[in-house]
Formats: structure tokens, sequence, C-alpha cells
């Protein structure tokens, strides 16, 4: 496959700049437009909370109970807006964050837009280390959103804190509404809570680094059960051990790859994942049910299996079989680790 040349590589480079950054002024508008926004829903809030507090001091219950409604819609909104700014702040770091591995990037590789050499010395560039520069910055992004969402369900508890005092001043008018009220809440921070801790794992799940790779397999193959409601028999055979963290990372996201794309594009009921551990290799078996699908399309995570395996020195094979089962078959090298898992 023809190589690109390095000038054309820095002109896409920046290109791609500088529509991210079109993109970060379209998003500072949108920005400043939604604080607007939040500053006119804040005054609202305030004028119907006053309105609540006169009608309280008048002990006029209906009026009490309308006043409440009209406080806690008010609130609502105004919290539904900041956390869409939320959510355009946070976008607005990442693009800056993008931004900044962009144009360094581009200035690294500008160094190959010199004249050409002599076809026999151009320079060649190493595609291995740009597809690791790539997952490398994958990974270090998973880190920092996992980091975040950590963080984030402190201001969210804050917010049902909020809800929670609403219900609790309705007590007093009507404490039937208001238990239903704290019911439903109690339920939806359950359902949150749940829900974070399932996108904080799949994000960079932290026992990877603590436990290893067998450890964590094993809890992302139950959440995938109880997610999608399958069979998965998973089993771990051999010398199990603590790999190299680029390695273990890799092989987790081959993995998980793999099973989302049997689950979600093949529609895989019931799954059979077996690793073998050997002195010097680790052979990866992922069989099971439903469609079968291109032998190296592009998975979840945009790279291709083939890449995946790349990176890890490795080699698979792919099979549907007359019983509509279908088999993919790893083989990864192992490199020295020096703990067991215990």
């Amino acid at each position: 496959m023809a190589q690109k040349a390095p000038s054309s590589i820095v002109a896409s480079f920046t290109t791609e700049q500088a529509k991210i950054t079109a993109e970060m002024r379209e998003l500072d508008l949108l920005i400043e437009s939604t604080q607007t926004e939040v500053n006119r829903l804040k005054q609202r809030e305030d004028s119907a909370r006053t309105k609540l507090d006169g009608v309280r001091a008048h002990q006029s219950n209906p009026e009490a109970v309308a006043a409440g409604d009209e406080f806690a819609s008010a609130q609502g909104r105004r919290l539904t807006m900041e956390g869409q700014m939320g959510s355009l702040q946070a976008k607005r770091k990442l693009l800056d964050r993008v931004q900044t591995l962009v144009a360094g990037a581009r200035d690294q590789l500008a160094q190959f837009s010199a004249p050409p050499m002599p076809a026999n010395m151009a320079p060649v560039l190493d595609e291995n280390k740009l597809l690791q520069a790539v997952v490398d910055t994958q990974e270090e992004e998973r880190r920092r959103i996992a980091r975040q969402v950590h963080d984030g369900p402190a201001q969210a508890m804050a917010n049902v804190v909020l809800q929670s005092e609403i219900s609790e001043r309705l007590y007093s008018v009507d404490p039937d509404r208001s238990r239903k009220e704290l019911a439903a809440l109690r339920q939806m921070v359950n359902k949150t809570l749940q829900e974070l801790r399932g996108f904080i794992f799949e994000l960079r799940p932290m026992i990877l680094d603590d436990l290893g790779l067998v450890p964590t397999l094993r809890r992302y193959i139950q959440t995938l059960m109880d997610k999608h409601g399958i069979r998965i028999d998973f089993s771990s055979t051999g010398r199990d051990r603590r790999l190299p963290s680029d390695d273990e990372v890799a092989i987790f996201r081959l993995i998980q790859d793999s099973l989302v794309e049997r689950i979600e594009k093949g529609d895989a009921k019931d799954i059979v994942l077996g690793m073998t551990w050997k002195d010097e290799q680790l052979d990866i078996l992922l069989q099971s049910d439903g469609k079968d699908l291109p032998s190296d399309g592009e998975l979840a995570s945009g790279l291709r299996r083939s890449e995946r395996l790349e990176l890890l020195k490795g080699e698979s094979t792919h099979e549907a079989r007359p019983d509509g089962t279908v088999v993919l078959q790893v083989k990864v090298p192992i490199r020295a680790a020096a703990a067991m898992v215990s």
C-alpha cells in the first residue's frame, strides 16, 4: 500500500487543526448563549422561590402546592441547562487537548517535509509507532474521563439534595405526594449510580491495573451478561500472570471489542470465551452463535482486529462452521512478566 508523503500528512494535520479551531469557536458561542440562558432561568427560579416563601407565610395549601410546582419546574430547567453547559465545557476542554496533540504531531512530522531524498534513501514512517501513539492517546483520554466521572457524581448528588429539599418542603402541605417524590428520587439515584459504575468500568477498568487481566475480564463479562441477558461461559486455564501494562490493556480491549461485536452486530446469545496460558504464548478462543461477520471489520473502538493484533505481534483465524457457530482463535506471544495473579 502506497504511503502518503510526509508533506501531505502535515497538510492533513493543518487542515484538521483548522477544523478543530472552527468548532471550538462555535462551542464558545454556544457556551456563552447557554450561560445567558442559565442566568435567566436562575432569575426565574429565585422569583419562584420568593413566591413560594410568601405563599407559605400565609399558610395557603393549594397555592403552596402550585408555587412549589412552579419552583420545582424552574429549578429543574435551570439544572438541565447547567448540565448541558457542563457537557459543552467538557467538550471544549477535550477539543483544546486534541488541538494541542494535533499541533504537536504536525510539528513533529514537519521535519519530513524537507526536499525529498533519493528513492533508495527516502525516510519511511513507522506505522506501528504511529498506531501505538493513537492507542496510547485513546487510553490516556479514557483515564482522564474516568477520573472526571468519579468526581461528577458529587455534583449529581448535590442536585439530588436540592430535589429532596423540595420534597421535604412539600411534606407539610401534601405528605403523600412528598413520599412518592422521595421514593422516585431514591430509585433514580440507585439507577444513576449503577450506570455510572458501568460507564467508569468500560472507560477504564481500575482493577486492570490492580489485579490484572483475568479478574477484570470476569467482572466485565458479568456486566455484559447482566446488561444483555445473554450467556457467556468464561474459562482461564494454565498459569495466568501479570503482563506488561500495555499488553494487558491491548488484550483486554481486543477481547472487549470482539465480545461487543458478537453481541451487538452478530446478535449472539450464547458465547464461550476461553484463555489458555502457555509459557510463551496466550491462546484465546471466542466461540458463539449468531450471524457471521467480516473477519476483520472495524470494531467498537474504531480499530480493526488486525490492528490490535499487530500491536501485540499476534495472529488470528476466523471460521464460520456449518452448524452456525462462529469461531475466532487468537494467539498472542507473552512478554516477560514477574508476578502471578493471586
